[in-house]
């Protein structure tokens, strides 16, 4: 990756953004690593479940997901204008799909029910292969796609069906399949994994009236925690997950552990205050440990370790974990760092906290503590806050 980071659009990118592309890349290197030791029939089915499973949260006709991969050759076809209009052609056949029990989401992404013009599928090649990152080529194609789309549901007769992009005047919604699909195959020519949407935190509208590098500058940064999220998905799929090895615990492993738990226990008494105030009897503590007891996160990895922040008012309880697990099993020296939240209600038992996957932390080999210990803090204050207003609001 160091050959792309020279280019125009990288050196036009924010410091911040080009911070995060540089962790994509670190990742990426421990992900190639791992792949060495995996077959190419265990690498594809791991992209499949991971890809099947979120069009399924989005709600999805099932089909998408062939759209999204490059199927058996590794980096698919090239990227030219005949390619993408024959992309946009299989699109336009897809159903809408049904949101499966248990999505919550406005609705699933739309596929394309106008035809592209030979001038746009050109455009669409062109942006498909500019000389930049992955990420921020990938950005660039699903911006791009989402303008002509607009531009071409603008040139239909009246009663053409939306194309489901973003708006043309920033109005926000699901993102359109096709350019999820061009931006996911742009990725995989590059030997990254597909673009994995996170239904909790849709792309940001590419179509708003910032300065037009801004708005790359959002995107690419919102495309790098989702790339992160699928480098991190493949690390750690596994078939069936053995109990861990016992090993001993890495340094980085341990500090983190402990900084979460100092933290999430110094946020204890202020939190128990303002409870108090508002029911007397209202109560806050802080318990700890492993294994998967209330905290599971849904990543495949060989040990997790958890901090739970419990909250009591009169009937009702809400349980916010702050879990620091190893990534992979056997672990691949990266961690992750996510919080979900849990109420109990004299109704029932819910998961309440709405976290998207892309507020997750992920703590590098090469790391040291500090290097994290921002957004780590970050994390749980987020977390922390939005139990409170959870917990208050019942």
């Amino acid at each position: 990756m160091e050959s792309q980071l020279g280019d125009t659009a990288w050196e036009t990118l924010p410091e911040r953004v080009r911070v995060d592309l540089r962790d994509v890349d670190s990742l990426r290197a421990v992900w190639a690593r791992q792949r060495q030791d995996q077959t190419l029939d265990a690498r594809g089915a791991a992209r499949r479940e991971l890809t099947r499973d979120r069009v399924r949260e989005w709600g999805a006709d099932p089909a998408l997901t062939d759209l999204l991969l490059t199927g058996s050759a590794v980096s698919g076809e090239p990227m030219t204008a005949p390619h993408i209009a024959a992309l946009a052609g299989r699109v336009a056949e897809l159903p809408a799909g049904e949101i499966a029990e248990g999505v919550s989401v406005p609705r699933a992404p739309r596929p394309l029910r106008i035809v592209l013009s030979s001038a746009h599928a050109d455009d669409l090649a062109r942006a498909a292969t500019i000389p930049a990152h992955p990420v921020v080529r990938a950005a660039h194609t699903y911006a791009e796609c989402v303008r002509v789309l607009a531009e071409a549901a603008g040139e239909e007769s009246a009663g053409a069906e939306s194309s489901g992009a973003h708006g043309p005047h920033g109005s926000t919604g699901p993102p359109g399949a096709l350019p999820w699909v061009l931006a996911s195959r742009v990725l995989q020519r590059a030997d990254f994994p597909p673009l994995l949407l996170d239904p909790g935190a849709p792309p940001p509208d590419p179509c708003t009236e910032r300065d037009p590098g801004e708005r790359l500058a959002i995107l690419v940064a919102h495309f790098a925690r989702l790339v992160t999220g699928a480098l991190r998905g493949e690390l750690g799929w596994s078939r069936t997950e053995g109990p861990p090895a016992q090993s001993p615990v890495p340094p980085l492993t341990a500090v983190t552990r402990r900084r979460v738990l100092e933290y999430v226990r110094s946020r204890r008494e202020p939190v128990a205050l303002i409870l108090r105030a508002l029911a007397p009897g209202a109560s806050a503590t802080v318990t700890s440990g492993d294994g998967v007891d209330g905290a599971d996160t849904g990543e495949g990895c060989s040990s997790r370790w958890w901090t739970c922040l419990e909250l009591v008012v009169g009937e009702v309880s809400l349980a916010l974990y702050v879990i620091v697990q190893d990534v992979g099993s056997p672990p691949c020296g990266v961690l992750a760092v996510t919080a979900n939240a849990r109420l109990v209600t004299p109704e029932g038992v819910r998961q309440t906290l709405e976290m998207s996957r892309s507020d997750s932390v992920t703590v590098m080999p090469t790391d040291c503590v500090d290097d994290r210990w921002p957004q780590v803090r970050d994390l749980v204050d987020e977390a922390v806050s939005r139990s409170m207003n959870e917990l208050t609001r019942v």
